[in-house]
């Protein structure tokens, strides 16, 4: 499935700020109208100075990232994925992730291609200026164009998020995900697993930030199997709505399923919020 153009064009268009006025009045009209906009923002956006790093956050975007994966069999595994999102009302985002995945094996043979489409909506539940709640309900759809690249179902993904302001500079968060499978090749295992995140992002000056996540994964289909993976991730906003980062990461607990990960990608908000704040206590 495309990305819709309209949609695209829509995001595109509220991100062209409008011409700004000259003259001695000028300085002030552009502080009324950022005072207006964080006004009209949701508290999720000028919690953290709207850097565009937190799950919790409903800020459209544009993203690319790069993923490698070392696997514990001397395979390994990449993917470029593509990933848009769409804000409706600054309440409910529709997300788009379009994945192009390789796989490596032990003996270097190679498989390239599309891996599974994932389509989600997150929606506000409950906000004030220090906690945010949404939901989270979505689809990955069985669009591989190898079997290797992909799951072989068709997968519905619910869930809810949390995150709560501790202090001006920290934001702990939590995310929890059920994945299970309602169609698909009949000889691929069926899926249903529950994924639960831990996170902690501390910001920086200057739109930077460090986040640290847990993640478990149980798989109910083999005996409730249970991994635990831990990353760490740090980024920055560096030229205007553009913004970079990086992350690694590595299972913990649980049956050997992977040895290391790595990430770097950059993004692009359609919408800046507030300035960033000097971390304070």
């Amino acid at each position: 499935m495309g990305i819709p153009l309209a949609s695209v064009c829509a995001a595109l268009l509220a991100a062209t700020p409008p011409p700004q006025p000259n003259g001695p009045d000028a300085a002030a009209d552009e502080r009324a109208a950022e005072a207006a906009e964080a006004a009209e923002a949701p508290p999720q956006d000028t919690a953290h100075g709207g850097a565009g790093v937190a799950p919790v956050e409903l800020i459209p975007r544009i993203e690319l990232r790069h993923s490698f994966a070392r696997l514990p069999d001397g395979a390994s595994a990449s993917a470029t994925t593509a990933r848009i999102d769409v804000d409706f009302f600054r309440r409910v985002l529709i997300r788009y992730e379009l994945p192009f995945a390789r796989l490596t094996n032990a003996a270097g043979e190679q498989v390239s291609g599309l891996g599974d489409i994932t389509l989600q909506a997150i929606g506000v539940v409950a906000s004030n200026p220090r906690h945010v709640a949404v939901v989270i309900a979505g689809a990955q759809l069985d669009t591989a164009s190898q079997p290797q690249l992909g799951q072989g179902k068709h997968v519905l993904l619910f869930g809810a998020a949390a995150g709560f302001r501790v202090r001006r500079w920290w934001l702990p968060y939590g995310i929890a995900q059920e994945q299970i499978s309602v169609s698909g090749d009949d000889a691929r295992p069926d899926i249903n697993h529950l994924l639960l995140r831990a996170g902690n992002i501390v910001f920086g000056p200057g739109f930077s930030w460090t986040k640290l996540d847990v993640d478990a994964s149980i798989d109910f289909r083999d005996d409730a199997t249970t991994r635990l993976f831990v990353s760490v991730e740090a980024g920055r906003r560096l030229i205007g709505r553009v913004g970079l980062f990086v992350r690694g990461g590595t299972q913990a607990i649980g049956p050997r399923q992977l040895d290391y990960t790595l990430e770097a990608g950059v993004r692009y908000l359609f919408r800046l919020v507030t300035k960033a704040p000097p971390p304070s206590p």
